[in-house]
């Protein structure tokens, strides 16, 4: 990803402005918020190391496996955040986020809970619903490149 770019968290911030600086040191998440924005890039763009760090231990897997089902992400839309600023010790964010699984259209809604330590905020777990959709080849791709979907995320 180019740090000029738009950042993937849907902030309309530059990458290298946003969530960059948070992958490459997970301090500067300063509200849940900030961190499940960071969470999601670092998915988007496997960021690994992040994802592991920046999960509380107790509920931390012990590794990812983003090769057993293959995404394409596709958006981030932020519902609700409760509490989760600097002076809290906790809060949870409300959100939806898009991707594409085996040429369907899925849409993960997740209230996630986390919890500040030090001066660290991690993510606890998430409450969450999937819906999946059927996408025609033919259809405008949901990434919004303009592209037909079989000339765009079917191939990815």
């Amino acid at each position: 990803m180019h740090d000029t770019t738009l950042c993937p968290c849907g902030s309309n911030s530059v990458y290298e402005d946003c969530c960059q600086l948070v992958l490459a040191d997970h301090n500067k998440a300063e509200t849940a918020e900030q961190l499940m924005r960071s969470r999601y890039t670092a998915f988007v763009v496997r960021h690994d190391q992040h994802i592991l760090a920046s999960w509380h231990p107790k509920t931390r897997p012990p590794s990812l496996n983003h090769e057993a089902n293959p995404v394409t992400w596709i958006g981030l839309k932020i519902h609700t955040s409760t509490d989760g600023l600097p002076d809290d010790t906790d809060g949870s964010v409300e959100f939806t986020s898009s991707y594409v699984e085996k040429g369907q259209l899925c849409r993960l809604r997740e209230k996630s809970t986390f919890l500040r330590e030090g001066d660290l905020w991690y993510y606890v777990k998430g409450d969450c619903d999937v819906t999946h959709s059927k996408i025609a080849r033919n259809q405008l791709c949901p990434c919004d490149s303009g592209k037909k979907f079989k000339r765009c995320c079917l191939n990815l």
